[in-house]
């Protein structure tokens, strides 16, 4: 079971202020003290890699490899986690995200996601120090990364573990529970603060998404103009309506509330053979961007996203996959027992557009570079100038292939669900809205 009594720095160390840190004698002292190294056994040698293209953007990550001077039982692989060297967001933002990755991990196993084996998991945020160590799971598992969606029978294998931990947590917008994630610094996906975020940077990227959803000429929307199949911009209406739309999933007013993962799709996901140490055959990991929300928050991110099949957001499997989530979740349920179907349905239809929220807004950025500074794999529909995929590097081609995936399963569930004539139905946010950014003369001639 990993928490806090388990994961926290041993008496006598110091926290790793950057991924130098975390060095032979730091790793030596760190298995001593976990009762994994005998005190005459030692590290010698450590081999270092990088986690490859699925790496995290806030915080620098490495893979160890340890040798020791003697033979040992230790465990020998490791992948550790500590301050960027380089910040691409505010000290304060990174150090928040920091801690509710970390407090995720320190959390009881019994009563949250399955996760990875960990050997440490602290911080001190007056040092600025931050220090997660855990098991390599690509030593025994499979990482679900881009280019591997889950399959319709790997979504039902998760279904068990994800309402165990929704039931877990389910309540937690009061009580106990609420005051334990409000010291994590998790808030409520519907809460002002939250809103305020993504509509202050969703306008900057809204017209130029819709730009791109626009072109049947472009590989990323497979042929298929949503301008022409919804008949409006869908990128730039969803962003007037984000309070209208998440009013929906407020407590107050009778949605569920529990706790969830944030970024629950195929490059924080492995499955491995299942066993007594994971029962579940499969593990998560990054737990920075975790929110309290509805029941189906999780599940409707992971169907959203690009890392699953079309098989499995096509709508007779998502309706199994629906069904079969609310039936376990009823039968554990204490705190809902009158949650109908139709609510869970509805909330479900709500959260799965978290994900392109994050296109929209957190993507602000890419598209923006694409459109006026020719950058970014998005250059090749926004740029001034003709791009091919000929020009884009490996890393580029990768991203694209993850948004073609991601636009076209959110294309299947906007038209499924009736998102876009639910929104037109809804009044305006009225106010904090962020400065809209325009098109280009190159895209608006």
């Amino acid at each position: 079971m990993t928490s806090s009594s388990t994961s926290t720095l041993p008496s006598g160390m110091d926290l790793p202020a950057r991924l130098s840190d975390i060095n032979a004698d730091f790793m030596t002292r760190l298995l001593r003290a976990r009762g994994l190294l005998a005190d005459h056994n030692e590290i010698i040698r450590i081999d270092e890699s990088g986690v490859g293209m699925t790496a995290g953007y806030f915080s620098d990550i490495k893979k160890l490899h340890c040798h020791f001077k003697e033979p040992t039982e230790c465990p020998s692989h490791f992948v550790a986690k500590a301050w960027p060297d380089f910040e691409m967001l505010p000290g304060e933002t990174i150090s928040d995200m920091f801690v509710k990755d970390i407090k995720g991990y320190m959390l009881p196993a019994e009563h949250f996601f399955p996760r990875p084996e960990v050997f440490l998991a602290d911080f001190d945020q007056t040092s600025n120090h931050y220090g997660l160590i855990m098991a390599d799971v690509d030593q025994f598992g499979t990482q679900k990364v881009h280019e591997q969606e889950l399959t319709f029978d790997e979504v039902m294998q998760m279904i068990p573990g994800l309402v165990d931990c929704a039931v877990s947590w389910e309540g937690c917008d009061t009580g106990p529970a609420a005051s334990t994630l409000t010291e994590f610094g998790v808030a409520h996906w519907s809460s002002p603060e939250n809103l305020a975020l993504y509509k202050e940077i969703m306008p900057a990227g809204a017209k130029l998404f819709d730009k791109v959803l626009s072109m049947p000429e472009s590989d990323l929307t497979g042929g298929a103009s949503w301008q022409a199949q919804f008949g409006t911009g869908v990128a730039e209406l969803f962003t007037q309506k984000l309070d209208a739309h998440f009013a929906q999933i407020d407590p107050s007013t009778g949605a569920t509330c529990t706790l969830s993962h944030g970024d629950l799709r195929g490059d924080n996901l492995f499955f491995c053979p299942k066993s007594d140490a994971n029962p579940e055959g499969w593990l998560t990991i990054d737990f920075q961007l975790m929110f309290k929300g509805p029941v189906p928050s999780d599940l409707a991110y992971l169907m959203s996203s690009g890392s699953v099949l079309p098989e499995v957001y096509s709508a007779a499997n998502r309706d199994q996959i629906l069904k079969t989530f609310y039936d376990q979740f009823m039968g554990k349920t204490r705190r809902y027992p009158d949650y109908t179907f139709q609510q869970f349905q509805a909330e479900f239809a709500a959260m799965c557009t978290v994900m392109f929220i994050y296109y929209v807004g957190m993507g602000g950025a890419i598209w923006r570079a694409a459109a006026f500074e020719n950058e970014q794999p998005g250059r090749i529909e926004l740029g001034s100038e003709p791009f091919t995929v000929d020009d884009l590097a490996p890393d580029e081609l990768r991203k694209r292939m993850w948004w073609r995936k991601t636009i076209a399963n959110n294309r299947v569930l906007m038209a499924d669900l009736d998102l876009v004539g639910l929104w037109q139905t809804m009044p305006d946010n009225t106010d904090g809205m962020g400065d809209w950014v325009n098109l280009p003369p190159h895209l608006s001639e």
